[in-house]
């Protein structure tokens, strides 16, 4: 997982899709879904702090923890 010292606020309607903020600080491209084309998929930057993942290990998964 690469991160990113800041992320890119070029785009005026970006927002941390977990926090709701711009802040400035680290994020990581995570990917999105179906948007699979070749090498190329699209991706959404989220804080890193936001982040708080869990790992499934019998099914090989790591998602998001919720609540």
């Amino acid at each position: 997982m690469r991160i990113f010292e800041e992320p890119n606020l070029s785009n005026p309607e970006w927002r941390c899709p977990i926090c709701g903020t711009r802040n400035n600080k680290p994020v990581t491209l995570v990917g999105i879904y179906g948007t699979q084309n070749g090498n190329n998929e699209e991706a959404e930057q989220i804080h890193v702090d936001c982040l708080e993942l869990t790992m499934y290990k019998d099914m090989n998964v790591i998602a998001m923890k919720w609540g």
